[in-house]
């Protein structure tokens, strides 16, 4: 069933499905839920992955997934087709 962000939510893009799963992982054990989300785009870098979040986290998913040295391409809100 496709996800369907809506504006409280936000997508930090990562490189891969390991990072996604790694940040889905570390986040979860500091009690925030991502989802693991893809683009229906292919980026110049290949398939895009995000973590779907609550936007009102994107403080603590910041600090947190800098921490575990998950490597963020970007956060967004809307430049994405999720499937």
């Amino acid at each position: 069933m496709p996800v369907t962000p809506k504006s409280n939510m936000m997508i930090a893009v990562v490189g891969s499905l390991t990072a996604a799963q790694r940040g889905q992982r570390v986040l979860l054990g500091a009690a925030i839920r991502a989802d693991i989300v893809k683009s229906d785009k292919q980026s110049e870098r290949g398939c895009g992955y995000g973590l779907l979040f609550a936007a009102s986290q994107q403080g603590n998913v910041t600090a947190i997934l800098r921490e575990a040295h998950v490597n963020v391409r970007r956060y967004t809100l809307d430049e994405w087709s999720i499937r």
